[in-house]
């Protein structure tokens, strides 16, 4: 399959869990477990650096549209945070494991939200949330590492032909 429509089937996905992850209850409105970055590892372990930066851009435009987010702070701290997220896994893609990518991932997007966040609303104490949100960006970003390990070893995506086959078993 060529790039463009592994990067659109991937990008598809991504969105789809983003939305899905949407309506997980969660205590503050950026710890989100970031199942959709299986989506942006296995786009840029695949096609590269710049497949990952595109797929968590229309990730972050695709979500916003469909959860009416667009042009809100949520929308910021999300492009933000997918940028971030995308740009380190690049950089550092020959150089950690899948989750520790995950992970550095994870950390990154966390730590450009905060920066967003203390950007728009001046005076939040940020600094007294920066300990917690990272502990929660190294737990997701292992989970999530972890998942897509594993799909990864399993031949994801299940991409043959002209799209998704569905009917490869998970061997």
């Amino acid at each position: 399959m060529d790039r463009i429509k592994g990067e659109v089937i991937l990008a598809i996905m991504a969105v789809a869990i983003a939305v899905l992850e949407g309506f997980i209850p969660r205590p503050v409105p950026f710890l989100k477990p970031g199942l959709a970055n299986i989506a942006t590892i296995t786009g840029i372990l695949i096609y590269g650096p710049w497949s990952g930066l595109r797929i968590n851009l229309l990730r972050c435009f695709g979500a916003a549209i469909f959860t009416g987010t667009l042009v809100t702070p949520t929308f910021a701290l999300s492009l933000a945070g997918g940028l971030a997220s995308a740009s380190a896994m690049g950089l550092f893609r020959k150089v950690f494991s899948v989750p520790g990518l995950s992970v550095l991932g994870s950390m990154s997007g966390m730590g450009a939200q905060l920066v967003v966040v203390s950007i728009m609303f001046p005076g939040l104490p940020t600094r007294m949330l920066l300990v917690p949100v990272m502990i929660w960006a190294v737990a997701a970003g292992a989970v999530t590492g972890g998942v897509t390990a594993v799909l990864l070893r399993r031949g994801f995506p299940w991409v043959h032909g002209d799209g998704l086959d569905s009917t490869q078993p998970l061997t």
